[in-house]
């Protein structure tokens, strides 16, 4: 994938977000679209993330892999692992959930929660 591609922009954007509020962030060199952040008391997060042009997201075998995969790596870690996706339409709005939910529920919709993203 694109260095600039809509996911590591999306990746850019949550690293400021999490460093304003006081989380150490690192981005693994061999994992694209993941990050890893600690907050101020310590607890440890896994961040993974995708795009979805329009309102639904179909994850694909390679991605519910990769989900699994983080999940896994994650629990190893004692990290919390969650997904994050941009969805276009709704206009900036990115839906938060435990990446191993995601995993068992297949499909992401827009309108079952998230929060306005127009950083």
């Amino acid at each position: 994938m694109s260095k600039y591609s809509p996911v590591s922009a999306l990746v850019c954007e949550w690293a400021s977000y999490l460093e304003q509020r006081g989380h150490k962030v690192k981005r693994p060199a061999d994992a694209f679209g993941v990050l890893l952040s600690r907050n101020s008391r310590r607890r440890r997060y896994r961040w993974l993330f995708l795009h979805a042009e329009g309102p639904t997201r179909r994850l694909t075998a390679i991605e519910h892999e990769n989900i699994k995969r983080q999940t896994v790596a994650a629990r190893k870690a004692r990290q919390k692992a969650y997904l994050i996706v941009k969805f276009e339409r709704p206009v900036g709005k990115v839906v938060i959930m435990p990446a191993e939910k995601a995993a068992q529920v297949g499909r992401l919709r827009s309108d079952k929660g998230g929060i306005p993203w127009d950083w």
